[in-house]
């Protein structure tokens, strides 16, 4: 398992570490919105900014942002604050996910730190 789980009452963040794979994500996203506090959140924060290799197909990633904009379904306003860093690209990753996500309200944005992702989220 490549990631922990912190709740602050209904918000949530998702720390990833090593190397990341589908069946890591989708464990985690599983554990996320099959608990009653989704239906509250207002804020989640995920941090990958320890991850050192992405192990993603491309119709891997399709799956979690198709999956992710259903679950928009149940909570359709949540801001949703992507961290990494400079040393892990994103790019082919998140763009394909930011592109399905788009349709939807959640407001997604991506930081090179925690500190400043806590505080978007709190806004």
């Amino acid at each position: 398992m490549s990631f922990k789980i912190e709740w602050r009452d209904s918000n949530v963040i998702v720390s990833f570490t090593k190397n990341l794979t589908y069946k890591d994500t989708s464990e985690a996203n599983n554990l996320i919105y099959g608990d009653s506090r989704f239906d509250d959140m207002k804020y989640q924060i995920a941090d990958f900014s320890k991850v050192e290799k992405f192990e993603f197909t491309e119709n891997e990633i399709n799956v979690i942002a198709i999956l992710e904009k259903s679950s928009t379904t149940w909570n359709n306003n949540v801001k949703l604050a992507i961290v990494t860093s400079a040393s892990v690209c994103l790019s082919s990753i998140i763009d394909p996910y930011l592109e399905i996500m788009k349709s939807t309200n959640w407001e997604i944005k991506i930081f090179k730190n925690r500190i400043e992702a806590e505080n978007w989220c709190l806004e």
